[in-house]
């Protein structure tokens, strides 16, 4: 890779717990900053290269071991959602997909400054100049709160259950694909947690700290 190029992209990295905001702020946070912000590019790309259709690998992204594995059946026999392939569709595995997006990350972040989501970016990029590394969480009961009111989910008990699940996967996602922990603080430059103010708040705090982070790192 080129330094030079290196120099001159300033990447950030977002990890999120489901309902926490994350999302949200990355993307107000690229705005204001004029970085891309880069979230299902990164599943398009890695449809491209493996000839599928975005929508048959999404469901499998930032997932690992008993997922991915049962793909190739996903496309043999199909589902309402996903159309018939044949049976002769080479099965993808969860470790081929992460390294896939880990390579469309790297390349992205060579060639631009970016906001970028999920798929455990403060691994793949770890140790990368100019590069910042945020985690957004939240308490279990204000996470659910929030995506019942942001989807229109009536019933608690399935806003709870979504929760719960994709803490869970995100969690054993991260352990199996990079051997940490995801929650751990130390995989990160800064973590906040976004009951603690307004997001748009939190924006301006994340925006502040960033430009103090990438000022030091370029001295």
């Amino acid at each position: 890779m080129d330094d030079l190029v290196e120099k001159r992209t300033r990447i950030i990295t977002v990890s999120r717990q489901m309902g926490s905001g994350g999302n949200y702020v990355g993307y107000e946070v690229a705005k204001a900053l004029g970085f891309a912000y880069v979230n299902r590019e990164i599943l398009y790309r890695a449809a491209d290269i493996l000839k599928r259709s975005a929508a048959s690998l999404e469901q499998y992204e930032e997932k690992s071991s008993g997922f991915i594995q049962n793909l190739i059946m996903t496309f043999a026999f199909g589902s309402p959602d996903i159309p018939y392939v044949p049976l002769t569709a080479r099965p993808v595995y969860d470790r081929e997909l992460f390294d896939l997006e880990s390579k469309i990350i790297t390349d992205i972040a060579d060639k631009h400054s970016a906001v970028i989501i999920g798929r455990a970016g403060f691994h793949v990029l770890k140790g990368r100049a100019n590069t910042t590394h945020l985690f957004f969480h939240a308490p279990y009961e204000h996470r659910v709160k929030r995506i019942m009111k942001a989807r229109n989910i009536a019933d608690i008990q399935k806003a709870q259950t979504e929760i719960e699940e994709s803490d869970k996967r995100r969690g054993k996602f991260i352990r199996d694909m990079t051997g940490t922990e995801w929650t751990d603080a130390l995989n990160y430059h800064f973590c906040i947690d976004t009951m603690s103010a307004s997001l748009s708040d939190i924006v301006k705090t994340v925006i502040d700290f960033l430009e103090k982070s990438l000022l030091r790192q370029e001295t």
